[in-house]
């Protein structure tokens, strides 16, 4: 059974959102994207987390939350212009996750979102929690910075390398 703790249900719908695109849907702009977040989770602070992406960099990202995402249902993607709705339900600690997100923008430069996930019964004292997101195309990737490089900066914590995070946490090792 997987224990879901704030800082990875944050963690995991930054990846997802930054990777929405990737299912058949437009692709971000190859390049350095700065995506800044605020999240219920965490009262509401703001990170920005800054990704260099190449045109296979949201399939892998995509490809790995789909590995990760436990007993989770097939997610319902619907677009319309440029509005694009993800839903997703998941099954965790005898309980249910719904994830409810809407994204608009041209997804070459710029993109917003929103995400609600509501939890059945509350998980870790939470009924829900709610993000925005905000992302946006800066130009080229830095000298020496490999695609899928992706630094986060948290308010209190500085500049995080999100690889080396992951690296860490129990079940990621190796990836």
């Amino acid at each position: 059974m997987r224990i879901l703790k704030p800082g990875t249900v944050a963690l995991a719908a930054t990846l997802a959102a930054t990777s929405v695109a990737a299912v058949d849907l437009p692709r971000r702009k190859p390049g350095l994207w700065e995506i800044q977040t605020e999240m219920s989770v965490m009262g509401g602070q703001r990170m920005t987390m800054r990704q260099c992406i190449d045109e296979k960099t949201d399939a892998n990202l995509m490809a790995e939350a789909t590995k990760n995402q436990g007993d989770c249902d097939e997610p319902v993607i619907t677009r319309s212009g440029n509005r694009i709705e993800v839903r997703a339900l998941c099954h965790v600690e005898g309980g249910t996750a719904s994830t409810h997100g809407v994204f608009t923008g041209e997804y070459d430069s710029r993109y917003q979102g929103e995400i609600l996930t509501t939890f059945d019964p509350p998980q870790h004292g939470m009924k829900e929690a709610r993000m925005k997101i905000d992302g946006r195309w800066t130009g080229p990737c830095e000298a020496g910075q490999k695609p899928g490089a992706t630094t986060m900066q948290i308010p209190g914590l500085g500049n995080i390398d999100v690889g080396e995070m992951m690296k860490k946490m129990p079940g990621m090792q190796g990836r």
